[in-house]
């Protein structure tokens, strides 16, 4: 699980991943979207398809690509788990600031 998170860290593969998240697209049409050089692109969706979260289909003389899914959804299953834990302790601090302060004990004396 470790891979797809460096995978995802670069923001070019995310960029890509955002155009292509609007479906099958050829590398012809991510270059275009993206403005990014072809041999990025190549270079980027070569490292995306590696890792599995990105598959290629060829149509005659095109290269089309698409999500998979599988490995985003560990990766998303994985920091769920975070997410909840933050969650619970923001609904905590919610409800401590609606009680209010405590109120102070004052040491005798």
């Amino acid at each position: 699980m470790t891979d797809i998170f460096h995978v995802l860290a670069e923001p070019s593969r995310r960029h890509l991943l955002d155009v292509l998240r609007e479906g099958e697209r050829s590398v012809g049409d991510l270059v275009e979207r993206t403005r990014m050089p072809q041999p990025s692109v190549s270079k980027q969706l070569r490292i995306l398809r590696d890792s599995g979260v990105v598959s290629l289909r060829a149509a005659g003389r095109q290269h089309l690509y698409s999500i998979q899914g599988r490995s985003l959804r560990e990766a998303s299953e994985w920091l769920s788990d975070y997410e909840r834990f933050w969650q619970e302790g923001l609904r905590r601090m919610d409800q401590a600031l609606r009680r209010g302060p405590r109120p102070t004990r004052r040491k005798a004396p």
